[in-house]
């Protein structure tokens, strides 16, 4: 019998990348209706009856930011109970952080914000350059 130490045993195990995308999609999805909607500071207050209860479109959006750090800590919750702690950060998930971040500083920067042909860039490296010639240096490693 091999013994597999932890980190080699952690890169074998696989991601659900469908699950990601579509949890990804769909928050993004929820924040281009908003936006649609018109959403402005002055709709905050705006109530609607959910099971007898007002609920604030405030209300909604604070839920809409918490409920993915609950789901984080409940996923580091089950990660930890399933003997699959992390010991680092995975440099996927680092990739994933940093490009929702820059995203994010798209959000209200216009349809065409300053910074885009940046971003169109990382896309571009992403396809052409990352996805390529990653490939080819652990294919050529094997």
């Amino acid at each position: 019998m091999i013994a597999v130490s932890r980190a080699e045993g952690a890169s074998r195990v696989k991601t659900d990348w469908n699950l990601i995308r579509e949890a990804m999609n769909t928050a993004i999805d929820s924040c281009q209706r908003l936006e649609n909607l018109g959403y402005g500071e002055q709709h905050r207050s705006a109530t609607i009856d959910v099971a007898g209860h007002a609920v604030s479109v405030h209300e909604f959006l604070i839920s809409a930011w918490t409920i993915a750090e609950s789901a984080r800590y409940q996923v580091i919750r089950q990660r930890h109970d399933s003997g699959l702690d992390l010991p680092y950060v995975p440099e996927s998930a680092r990739i994933l952080i940093s490009v929702a971040a820059a995203c994010a500083e798209l959000v209200n920067a216009g349809e065409r914000p300053p910074a885009a042909n940046v971003i169109e860039g990382m896309i571009s490296w992403y396809r052409d350059h990352f996805d390529t010639h990653v490939e080819k240096a652990i294919t050529a490693s094997r």
